[in-house]
């Protein structure tokens, strides 16, 4: 199971490790986001202090409804005690989850402030 709160901004965070390639590892404060459905945005910092390299490239239509182009680069994440490969979306300045990594587990949320953040494997 892996856990984390909901801030007072009322959105769900859970603190997750990431690795790149050198072993060089950073924890960050993941907002979970249900309309992403990649695995995980970093912002550009994060993503050179980890020591990420660009493999492919994408564009998508944020929130707000702008268009942008952002890096994809390989990296892996501690997820439920396992270090997994994922792929990184360089976009933004906040690190979001997105449907892909959560994808086979339930998500449950008690949205106040303070509020229990579980993300369990599903049967």
């Amino acid at each position: 199971m892996i856990q984390g709160i909901v801030n007072v901004r009322r959105a769900a965070v859970v603190r997750l490790r990431v690795r790149g390639p050198g072993g060089v590892e950073a924890e960050v404060d993941a907002i979970v986001d249900t309309g992403f459905t990649s695995y995980l945005t970093l912002p550009a910092s994060t993503v050179a202090a980890l020591g990420l390299a660009p493999e492919s490239g994408g564009k998508a239509v944020l929130g707000d409804g702008s268009a942008s182009r952002f890096d994809i680069c390989p990296a892996e994440v501690e997820w439920g005690g396992i270090w997994q490969t994922i792929l990184v979306s360089v976009l933004g300045n906040e690190t979001l989850m997105g449907m892909r990594l959560l994808e086979g587990h339930k998500l449950v949320i008690y949205v106040v402030p303070g509020g229990l953040v579980e993300i369990l494997p599903l049967p």
